[in-house]
């Protein structure tokens, strides 16, 4: 059985340093679903994503930060955006590796995801956006502009790891050309504690998926402005 991400492991692995702010990037959807388990119909490597969340003015953990987070598939298409290199053709109807979840008492919370195809110009990778003071809607939404945001980030794989998916199908059916972490700029400028540290679920099977665990350092008192305005319909 994988080890569970607690509170006494986020302590371990943070270090009560800021994680870094990087761009929301043009596919953002407002008002996505709450969720845990964001596959649905996709195929690919199956990722548990356990997420730490800690404010920078205490060191402590933060229980119900609603962890929001959204990737491109296999293929390097982002539900809800449609052609080349997932262009803003919108389908606002698409929901797929879109979503979040709100950290327990230990401030910790698991989503299960894809672990993300690459597309021109980008390296793998995973955005997240963190609220405080969230609130949800009886269909079971977020409500986007309600609390505040206060982390835009981004997620980030070794290439060893990007390596080894990317050797599967149906990751090596993606016909856009790769990206590597060390082309990346937003990678580049966002360092080492973006990178989320990965092992096999079971054994070596990458079939049974992947776990991987990141401590997120926010700053409770800033909001940051979400730009796009596009919404789920």
């Amino acid at each position: 059985m994988r080890p569970a991400y607690s509170s006494a492991n986020l302590r371990t692995q943070a270090t009560c340093v800021l994680h870094p702010e990087t761009v929301e990037g043009p596919y953002y959807i407002r008002n996505e679903l709450v969720r845990s388990d964001l596959r649905e119909d996709q195929a690919g490597a199956t990722l548990f994503l356990d997420i730490g969340v800690i404010d920078i003015d205490t060191c402590e953990p933060i229980p119900n930060a609603f962890v929001e987070l959204w990737n491109a598939n296999s293929t390097g298409s982002y539900g809800g955006y449609h052609g080349a290199n997932g262009s803003p053709d919108a389908v606002h109807t698409e929901t797929f590796l879109r979503g979040g979840y709100f950290t327990n008492d230990d401030g910790v919370v698991e989503i299960t995801t894809l672990f993300p195809g690459f597309y021109q110009g980008r390296t793998a990778h995973i955005h997240t956006m963190i609220h405080s003071n969230w609130a949800g809607r009886p269909n079971g939404t977020l409500v986007s502009d309600a609390g505040s945001v206060n982390h835009i980030g981004q997620f980030f794989f070794d290439e060893a790891w990007n390596d080894k998916v990317f050797d599967t199908v149906p990751y090596n059916t993606n016909a856009q050309n790769r990206t590597l972490n060390s082309e990346d700029g937003i990678l580049q400028a966002a360092g080492p504690n973006a990178f989320v540290d990965i092992s096999y679920a079971e054994g070596e099977d990458l079939s049974a998926g992947l776990v991987g665990y990141i401590t997120v350092v926010v700053n409770k008192t800033i909001s940051y402005t979400i730009n796009n305005a596009n919404e789920l319909r």
